[in-house]
């Protein structure tokens, strides 16, 4: 039997990889002349399906000569180097057991015929616990109780959201109307005012307020100035002194006394919303009493406050195995988290009626200078925590249980009422899913977090 000999004809393509630092692998690969020339006849053909030469009809049989003439052979060598790496690169990738963070970066092209290309590729960092101080590790779990007056301050807002107001008297083409209402608390009242040095003295231009509609009681102006309007009608001019905060904001105002003189436009008697079931319906999706109501107000004021405590220890706890750990993360896998927490607080924003340029500009950021400040550490925290948990989970060898998953399917399912929705949730939510996978990671990295707490 004649031994099989290793030449240039044949496609050998080999690789050889060596670890730069924590986070790069250098990445070399090799191909052989013929599958370059293969390559550069690919690039040739398909400059010609595309070529534009003048004397030529496109989808001409362009002689290679000329193709080569018209772009230059540099430019049609790059192509067949780009041609050739993009089929051998992720070959390479498998035969190293290399799985990139973002695509790798050319580094140097030692030769083209044969290729020979050393490549610097990003890669997920190992994260060092220190498993003895890990072992050591403690956190109290913070315990939450929600308070009457917690459930009585909710309801007060929600009925502000819901007041409307009605007219008891205010402006007429030929004056006031006459009215015997008086202004009490919880009405709205607009207003005009002015602030004097003093009586009779100079307007202070900064305390000029036009038709500005206020709800007395509501600490909208400065202590003092609602109660005053307490008691007056209509039209009538409300002339007082009062003295501004020493912590007022404004430091030319602190501790200063202004003279206001105030005329009153309108009275508005406020109307609270009644706590029926239909109302409490449109409101939560569940018809029941006031009492009830509260009972659901409870359940939620008591799983926000659970959520912000549990959110609270789990960064204790994260910020005490960050000390613990060895850990270098990659510029690319920082970018991908800068831009991933920058879309959240962007959506977050916008949500709220807020555009991301108006946010910025009240900061007084561009957006450059707001992700390198304020994102940029969070992503890195964020990028962290991921991988220093995914060493703590292999330490401690936790796995969520089969019947631990399904149990949080089924909360999943339960947060739907279409039934639509439900049943294609109880199709795609299988093992081997995305988002199954993605609920069971979830229960894992909540065991693994919940087995450093203590009550």
């Amino acid at each position: 039997m004649m031994p099989l000999l290793l030449n240039n004809t044949l496609s050998f393509m080999q690789s050889s990889s060596k670890k730069l630092n924590a986070y790069t692998v250098e990445l070399t690969i090799k191909e052989n002349a013929k599958e370059f020339d293969k390559a550069r006849a690919e690039t040739i053909e398909n400059i010609r399906k595309n070529a534009s030469i003048k004397g030529f009809r496109k989808g001409a049989v362009i002689p290679e000569e000329v193709i080569v003439k018209e772009y230059g052979e540099d430019m049609i060598r790059e192509r067949t180097v780009n041609t050739l790496l993009d089929k051998i690169y992720h070959k390479a990738l498998q035969k190293e057991g290399i799985v990139p963070v973002s695509a790798g970066v050319v580094k140097s092209i030692v030769s083209e015929c044969p290729l020979e290309v050393v490549l610097d590729v990003e890669v997920l960092p190992e994260a060092i616990v220190d498993e003895k101080k890990m072992k050591k590790i403690k956190i109290k779990k913070t315990e939450v109780k929600t308070e009457e007056d917690e459930v009585t301050s909710t309801i007060a807002e929600i009925e502000k959201r819901f007041t409307h107001y009605h007219d008891a008297g205010g402006h007429s083409e030929d004056g006031f109307d006459a009215s015997s209402a008086v202004v009490e608390k919880g009405d709205r009242v607009t207003i005009d005012t002015q602030g004097f040095d003093k009586q009779g003295g100079t307007a202070i231009p900064e305390t000029k307020v036009a038709t500005f509609p206020l709800v007395i009681g509501s600490g909208s102006f400065i202590p003092g100035f609602e109660e005053k309007m307490l008691g007056k009608k209509v039209g009538e001019v409300v002339e007082f002194d009062i003295t501004f905060p020493a912590d007022y904001h404004s430091v030319e105002f602190k501790n200063r006394k202004v003279f206001f003189m105030t005329t009153i436009f309108k009275i508005e008697k406020a109307h609270t919303p009644e706590w029926t079931p239909e109302f409490i319906e449109k409101l939560r999706g569940v018809k029941t009493d006031f009492e009830g109501f509260k009972d659901v107000l409870r359940k939620e004021i008591q799983g926000e406050k659970e959520y912000q405590a549990r959110a609270k220890d789990e960064h204790n706890l994260l910020t005490e195995l960050m000390a613990i750990t060895e850990l270098e993360v990659g510029p690319s896998l920082i970018q991908s988290e800068i831009d991933r927490v920058f879309s959240e607080q962007k959506h977050n924003i916008e949500s709220q009626g807020y555009t991301m340029k108006d946010y910025l500009s009240h900061a007084k950021k561009d957006e450059a200078q707001y992700k390198d400040e304020v994102v940029k550490p969070e992503a890195v925290r964020r990028a962290k925590a991921e991988l220093i948990l995914k060493a703590v989970r292999e330490l401690l060898g936790i796995e969520a249980t089969e019947q631990e998953v399904k149990d949080e399917v089924v909360k999943v399912i339960a947060a739907y009422s279409s039934d639509k929705v439900v049943d294609r949730l109880r199709e795609k939510l299988v093992p081997g899913d995305d988002y199954y996978e993605d609920i069971k990671n979830r229960v894992t990295y909540r065991k693994v977090v919940d087995s450093f707490f203590s009550v």
